[in-house]
């Protein structure tokens, strides 16, 4: 815990400030939600490749409850449309 103020002390002064408690805690909020999101990215990548492929978002997506209202095709639309570099797979920096 002492570790964690002296490093949002970031001027030195021996006290936090108001912007340094503010950035400190964002940078907490960020590094957080980017553990979720590695999170839900590990759940679709089930062959832990570090991309998600359509079978792999088709295996996980079409399961009873989903698979009556997304098809097959609608999936593989969607990892064209965030395929930023055109692989045909998903990587973490995409997802």
């Amino acid at each position: 815990m002492l570790e964690m103020l002296k490093g949002a002390d970031t001027d030195g002064s021996g006290s936090i400030d108001y912007t340094e408690f503010i950035a400190a805690t964002l940078d907490a909020q960020t590094y957080m939600r980017n553990d979720y999101l590695k999170t839900a990215f590990d759940m679709f990548d089930a062959d832990k490749s570090g991309k998600i492929d359509k079978n792999e978002l088709i295996q996980l997506l079409q399961g009873e409850d989903v698979q009556n209202h997304i098809s097959a095709d609608l999936l593989i639309k969607y990892i064209e449309e965030v395929d930023e570099n055109g692989d045909g797979e998903i990587d973490f920096e995409e997802f």
